[in-house]
């Protein structure tokens, strides 16, 4: 079964975690794993991770998710970003949500890639890391790397990372049973694997 690790942080954003690990659910064995055994998210949410990055088992799938890390301390990300550094070329698929994107960039693993994150900051990840190409997309797809917009967008992402890793049908099924209005015939038919690119045109995204 595949294991799959999603990323937790003091000031993580509640929803850019668990969407993905509502969705990613369906496809493996879901653990958190964050620097301490307590973690308190953006809004106040208090979270105990099951493992800390220190013990947890090397994941297949690595979800991040973001936060306000583009305000923070470089220094207050150093254990998230070496977790991420260290685990992340062994995964088989990495899904960054939202600012997510920039601890992947801080850790190393984006350059050359194609990715896109929260409206409000794509211009600043592409001004702090220029070896990063930013997308002014939904979610983007670039090798084994799955990145998406704001916050709701992570569950776009998942259910498309959900639809590689177990075919499409079980995403759909997924996408039916949370009730959320997955644009799928869009995806199949954008390049390169994006999603509502034209919407996001129409409202400045």
């Amino acid at each position: 079964m595949l294991k799959v690790a999603v990323v937790l942080f003091d000031g993580v954003e509640e929803l850019d975690f668990a969407g993905p690990l509502e969705v990613l659910g369906q496809a493996g064995d879901v653990f958190t794993v964050g620097p301490a055994r307590e973690v308190r998210g953006r809004h106040g949410l208090t979270v105990r991770p099951d493992f800390t990055f220190a013990d947890a088992p090397r994941p297949d799938v690595l979800v991040v998710p973001g936060g306000p890390v583009t305000r923070e301390d470089p220094a207050s990300l150093f254990e998230t970003v070496a977790y991420v550094r260290r685990v992340a070329p062994f995964a088989r698929k990495v899904l960054s949500v939202c600012t997510g994107a920039f601890i992947l960039a801080m850790a190393g693993q984006l350059h050359q890639r194609t990715v896109t994150t929260h409206f409000q900051r794509r211009r600043l990840l592409a001004d702090n890391f220029p070896d990063v190409h930013v997308a002014y997309r939904r979610v983007v797809m670039d090798g084994k790397f799955i990145s998406t917009a704001g916050v709701s967008a992570g569950l776009d992402g998942a259910l498309h990372l959900l639809f590689r890793l177990k075919g499409l049908e079980v995403a759909r099924r997924v996408a039916n049973q949370i009730e959320y209005p997955w644009h799928v015939d869009e995806v199949m038919d954008a390049e390169p694997y994006t999603f509502w690119e034209e919407g996001q045109r129409a409202i400045g995204w």
